[in-house]
């Protein structure tokens, strides 16, 4: 079994064999730039709900804009369920918007016996899933033995019976990627001694990789827009952009137009 710090960072064994996998891109799209006053990356959400209505508020999209939520809508906070039903609403009222998928969603599928990077409910319970669970009024604490309890194993397909159809549907549509002619948006990153072109085809980088961030050389051929590692404020590098400045750790959730590199946020 894989165990992940709060951080989410590999502790023990099986990195290796994750790395390796490269799996489906899900539909990933390419995106013409030209037709967009503004792109605007949004990170981690985190399971809460109200600072998203605050940023949206201080972003005022219009129809001209393309809004770009960088994944992790659920585990930690409380308002999982909130989350990801306004992402639904959302997106059927302003067809400008595109979400991806973070290694939390991920896990979530895993855990419930999808296809997935990291398929066990117990690494996905250490990382957050709780929180998940109890807002769509499931209470892991009532698994007999509760966190690492042989009867948490066996829950996957019982817990699908939690969890509007809707919001599955939601979960295993998520693309792990959508690009442009100079940027390309993930949710965690790509290795930085591979080009973008190269490095799109890991699925467990594009989900979980952190090694980037302080890399002090770049491969990339477009700038990269990620979040995954929560940081103190936006990183705005020639060729990289890190948009999570930690909602959950630092009670701050932030969005940039890549465009402009203009920086929005709120507290929590």
């Amino acid at each position: 079994m894989i165990i992940l710090q709060e951080n989410d960072s590999i502790l023990t064994v099986g990195y290796a064999d994750f790395r390796n996998r490269a799996g489906s891109m899900n539909g990933s799209e390419t995106i013409d730039e030209g037709a967009y006053k503004r792109i605007i990356a949004i990170g981690d959400l985190h399971g809460y709900c109200e600072p998203f209505f605050r940023l949206l508020d201080e972003i005022a999209p219009t129809d001209d804009d393309l809004l770009v939520c960088i994944g992790d809508y659920v585990d930690r906070g409380p308002d999982s369920r909130e989350v990801v039903q306004t992402l639904i609403d959302f997106s059927a009222a302003r067809p400008g918007c595109r979400f991806l998928k973070g290694n939390h969603e991920d896990m979530l599928l895993g855990a419930f016996g999808f296809d997935a990077c990291v398929r066990d409910i117990n690494t996905w319970l250490y990382n957050g899933g709780g929180a998940t669970l109890r807002s769509y009024g499931i209470r892991f604490e009532d698994i007999e033995g509760g966190y690492g309890s042989p009867a948490a194993s066996g829950l996957p397909m019982t817990l699908r019976d939690g969890i509007p159809p809707s919001h599955l549907d939601f979960f295993s549509r998520l693309p792990l990627y959508i690009e442009s002619e100079n940027f390309f948006f993930c949710h965690a990153g790509v290795a930085p001694h591979l080009t973008v072109s190269d490095g799109k085809r890991n699925e467990f980088d594009l989900l979980w990789i952190r090694d980037h961030i302080h890399a002090e050389e770049l491969a990339y051929e477009k700038t990269v827009v990620c979040g995954h590692t929560p940081l103190a404020e936006v990183m705005l590098r020639k060729r990289l952009v890190c948009v999570d400045t930690g909602l959950f750790y630092y009670g701050t959730l932030s969005a940039v137009d890549v465009l402009s590199r203009t920086i929005y946020a709120v507290s929590r």
